[in-house]
């Protein structure tokens, strides 16, 4: 019971959105559609000649019209349940570097578990930094950045490794939220809204009850934890049931 309020202590609880309003959000546009055809019309006239002889105004608003949908489409970020998250994050505790004892779907693979290093940056955000070692013992990371999302209180980052310029795109940016943070900032539960990403961090040993206690809160958010990969020796004690 004291674990549990440990790690759900300020959390605010969001009821999962029913399945009728999450499939319309996920179906409503986020912004009208700009009126495609008006601006061709205006466009039009302001192109190089030697376009507007070669090709058909027609044509290219018909194709306008039907790729403008399907780009929107391919832009627009899907919409999940909500989840609840700690109340407040603060970065210059959470910055340092943390061990991912579990990945949800992940193989473990590697003499030692893969470690995370988030360096403080600007406006609660932070640079990042993931290194872990392959089935054949090579050490292999990647960098990234990670901002907080506004009025999340620093319990949501959008983080992204991708290159720089390919960041101006929606979909070069993945949500991940803070779930369970204990007082000491030394274990941290961080999922995505999908329920397809969980990552169980900590830095140091961590008891098997304060892992149960982690497992029940991404049950009760509706991840599959069955499915976890956990490093051996990753925490004190064997692996939570």
């Amino acid at each position: 019971g004291a674990l549990w309020w440990l790690l759900r202590r300020g959390a605010t609880p969001a009821p999962a959105a029913p399945a009728e309003s999450t499939r319309a959000a996920a179906a409503s546009p986020s912004s009208p559609l700009p009126p495609m055809a008006g601006l061709l019309g205006l466009a039009w006239p302001l192109l190089p000649a030697r376009w507007r002889t070669r090709l058909n105004p027609g044509l290219v608003a018909l194709a306008v019209d039907l790729g403008w949908p399907l780009l929107r489409r391919l832009l627009q970020r899907p919409a999940w349940p909500e989840m609840a998250t700690v109340e407040q994050v603060d970065p210059a505790r959470f910055a340092g570097r943390w061990q991912e004892l579990a990945r949800l779907g992940a193989a473990a693979t590697g003499p030692r578990p893969p470690s995370v290093d988030y360096h403080p940056g600007e406006d609660g955000g932070f640079s990042v930094e993931r290194r872990w070692h392959a089935a054949d013992g090579q050490e292999q990371g990647e960098r990234g950045v990670a901002r907080a999302v506004p009025g999340s209180g620093g319990a949501k980052l959008e983080l992204s490794f991708e290159p720089p310029w390919l960041r101006l795109l929606p979909q070069a940016w993945s949500e991940h939220q803070i779930l369970a943070l204990d007082r000491a900032y030394t274990v941290a539960l961080v999922g995505h809204p999908n329920r397809r990403e969980l990552t169980v961090l900590a830095r140091g040993d961590v008891s098997p009850p304060m892992l149960d206690a982690l497992l029940a809160v991404a049950r009760g958010e509706g991840f599959e934890v069955e499915r976890l990969g956990w490093w051996d020796g990753a925490a004190a004690g064997e692996q939570p049931r």
